[in-house]
């Protein structure tokens, strides 16, 4: 098919590519204010070494309690990591929020935090919109961690495990995600090329000739032709 035919077919079905595009654009509607303005996020990121208290029992030689220890460290990370992201733990923060006069819900304790943990570092990741209250539910979360992690592991025996903090509570704000940003340019695209498509389709399945190339490829006689004017 030439390039003039083609502009041609999508001269005549214009309207075919006008309306999904149209939709996308109002279904985009609702976001466009956080493209324009997105909503401020912020992060922080804390990183702690951690270990159960040492055990009258250890081993004599060097090496048993080194290996005993670093072993220990792991596995007190691994659970740590995944207390952080439990309902406890929400409510421990909130409690500690409490205590200094703060209130926030557990729910929203529970949606800003997240952890990870890669061999003996424990990792927590705490998310919001309010830079002042993720500083507060921060310093509340390391707190909580460093203090009560003995009333949710027995195999502490009633002592908090060791956890040492290696950054400091530290508020930075968080880029917008470019996939954000771009969503309804995307969808109006995806609007685009779908009209695209329907008008070719419309095009193929209509019976309709329209030129004089078009009887002269089945090879029917001209025997006359009106002018559109």
């Amino acid at each position: 098919m030439e390039l003039k035919t083609l502009f041609a077919v999508l001269r005549r079905r214009w309207w075919l590519i006008a309306i999904p595009t149209l939709i996308a654009l109002l279904l985009s509607l609702p976001t466009l204010g956080q493209v324009i303005r997105p909503t401020s996020l912020y992060r922080v990121t804390v990183r702690f070494t951690a270990a159960q208290p040492p055990s009258p029992d250890a081993a004599e030689s060097f090496e048993e309690r080194s290996y005993i220890a670093w072993l220990g460290s792991e596995y007190a990370v691994i659970n740590l990591a995944a207390w952080l992201r439990t309902e406890s733990f929400a409510r421990e923060v909130v409690a500690m929020l409490k205590a200094d006069a703060q209130s926030i819900s557990v729910e929203m304790v529970r949606a800003m935090i997240a952890s990870d943990s890669v061999r003996s570092i424990l990792t927590l990741y705490l998310t919001a919109s309010d830079a002042a209250l993720l500083r507060n539910v921060a310093e509340a979360a390391v707190r909580t961690l460093t203090e009560r992690s003995n009333a949710y592991f027995p195999q502490l025996s009633g002592q908090p495990a060791q956890v040492v903090p290696l950054d400091a509570v530290e508020v930075l704000p968080l880029p917008t995600p470019i996939a954000e940003r771009l969503a309804p340019l995307l969808r109006a695209l995806i609007g685009v090329f779908g009209g695209v498509g329907l008008a070719f389709l419309a095009e193929y399945l209509d019976p309709t000739l329209r030129t004089r190339r078009e009887l002269e490829t089945l090879g029917l006689p001209i025997l006359a032709e009106i002018p559109r004017s």
